[in-house]
């Protein structure tokens, strides 16, 4: 188990001890941005964030903007991962780590997509009246902030370009990566989690997020959760899709210090990026 992992684990079963959580054994779900720690037997998931600081790291703002947003979908019945109710949710800090706790599912066979793309409507129906202060569709902020730190380069002025443009419209809150890894086949039916890049914009949005993959290199699964998600405005949506790109290449390109096995994945996506903008008529 590599060092950072040990970390979030140890942080995780210190900080369910610290809340009441009489015995615990720790399995890891989950080692990848964050790591997923199920403290069995208990029906409890740790989501424990790097101990790395903004913007290598997560930024704590947008680990309670998670909870917030979540919860509030869980409240009207939306299809997620709710948070815990037999620990305080969080967030907490443990020995570096920001950690949120969540109700343990089992996942249960391979993902529906139709269900999903049904599911996703529903939480963002449901997310209709979620008053939180979330950032706009983009993270334009956070993605000035994150390349801030690196040297300017052809790769840094496309990302800041592409992180600005778009329509401004009004909208609402918003899962924010709603990409179909990010739900889960439980028992009755797919949930939704990892809100912790919710933001507010139009619903397209999430949809961009939903058929980048498809849009790259194709992916049937998620043109079937497109058509159950049902209308949308199909021209603001490929608006949006080099948008939510600009957001998630600006998080790989700032990683790739500590993580240089990202650098051929991420230059064949910045190279597609490139020609699909040019495509669109964007450069």
């Amino acid at each position: 188990m590599a060092a950072g992992t040990q970390s979030a684990v140890a942080a995780a079963t210190a900080c369910a001890r610290r809340l009441g959580v009489a015995r615990s054994e720790p399995v890891v779900l989950s080692d990848a941005w964050h790591v997923l720690v199920h403290l069995q037997p208990q029906p409890l998931v740790a989501r424990v964030s790097s101990a790395l600081p903004f913007p290598e790291g997560p930024n704590p703002a947008d680990v309670a903007r998670e909870l917030e947003v979540r919860a509030h979908a869980a409240r009207a019945g939306a299809p997620v991962v709710p948070p815990a109710t037999d620990v305080d949710p969080g967030p907490h800090l443990e020995d570096g780590h920001v950690l949120t706790f969540w109700l343990y599912v089992e996942q249960r066979g391979d993902l529906d997509p139709r269900a999903a793309g049904r599911g996703l409507r529903l939480i963002h129906e449901a997310l209709e009246d979620c008053d939180a202060d979330l950032p706009d569709r983009g993270h334009g902020d956070d993605v000035q902030e994150m390349l801030a730190t690196l040297e300017p380069s052809e790769d840094v002025e496309l990302l800041l370009a592409l992180s600005a443009c778009g329509p401004e419209l009004d909208g609402q809150a918003l899962h924010g990566d709603a990409h179909l890894d990010n739900c889960l086949q439980a028992a009755d039916g797919p949930l939704w989690h990892d809100f912790e890049s919710t933001c507010r914009g139009p619903r397209e949005y999430d949809l961009a997020a939903l058929v980048l993959g498809d849009r790259r290199i194709g992916n049937a699964r998620a043109r079937e959760a497109l058509r159950a998600y049902g209308t949308h405005d199909s021209a603001l949506l490929d608006a949006l899709v080099p948008v939510y790109a600009a957001w998630v290449y600006a998080s790989m390109l700032v990683a790739l210090p500590r993580r240089p096995d990202l650098g051929p994945l991420l230059g064949e996506r910045l190279r597609w990026l490139r020609g699909h903008v040019r495509a669109l008529g964007l450069a």
